[in-house]
């Protein structure tokens, strides 16, 4: 299949499918007048970036994605669940705001903070469904996510203000390289992670995996150098340490 005929089928544009193939995420063979020749399996490709960028994951996290050579049912099975988890929250919301405008009832209630946390989830599932599925399992996640829901208003404000203190006090030890302070700030986000987590069980290599995410993914980064660019590394070595102490 040439150019032409993949973008009428994809919706693509063929700017678009050699820029995929300039940064490599896709490699067609060539024919002897040097035109590109698109497989069926250059297809699948084409059709599992696309569904990717639906979820708004950057074509770098989608370039690893594919070098892990993540096999096509669990691609499939974990994109249908993240858009099956959308397609609910979407529905849930709009009966629901449709309902209180019909009402005249513009009043925050348990139902509002019920759907503010599938709008979270959502988010959530939008920005890292992807990775945190691969890396953890889809009954993991699953289960966290339930648990994420079933937070009473309390709890999610203890999760929140519990967040923002971690990053405080690693911000404060790395500024005065005090490493027992920031032990305090690994053992507070192992209890903040053990809230969300299936029977509290955060292993040291689950805890170290999850530092190493904040190191080198710039979604998760980005929440931890506000004031200092160095500090994801240094709550990555900290925890190594912290556990290796």
């Amino acid at each position: 299949m040439n150019i032409k005929q993949v973008t009428k089928l994809t919706g693509l544009t063929s700017k678009t499918l050699r820029h995929w193939e300039s940064v490599g995420l896709l490699s067609p063979s060539r024919a002897d007048n040097d035109y590109r020749n698109y497989t069926d399996n250059d297809l699948n490709q084409i059709f599992y970036i696309l569904s990717l960028r639906q979820l708004n994951v950057p074509l770098e996290k989608i370039k690893e994605i594919l070098s892990a050579q993540i096999d096509e049912k669990t691609a499939l099975t974990t994109h249908l669940s993240v858009l099956t988890e959308r397609q609910n929250t979407l529905s849930a919301l709009i009966k629901h705001l449709s309902s209180k405008l019909e009402k005249g009832d513009y009043q925050m209630s348990k139902k509002d903070f019920e759907l503010f946390k599938q709008q979270q989830l959502e988010e959530n599932e939008k920005n890292y469904g992807i990775e945190i599925r691969q890396k953890y399992g889809q009954q993991t996640i699953k289960k966290a996510n339930q648990k994420f829901l079933n937070q009473s208003e309390t709890d999610f404000g203890w999760t929140k203000e519990t967040h923002e203190k971690i990053i405080n006090i690693l911000e404060k030890a790395y500024a005065d390289n005090d490493e027992q302070l920031a032990f305090e700030a690994v053992k507070l986000h192992k209890r903040w992670l053990e809230f969300y987590w299936e029977d509290h069980s955060v292993t040291p290599e689950a805890h170290i995996g999850l530092t190493h995410m904040y190191c080198d993914d710039e979604r998760f980064r980005k929440n931890y150098t506000q004031k200092y660019d160095g500090l994801p590394e240094f709550f990555l070595n900290t925890t190594i340490n912290f556990y290796n102490k």
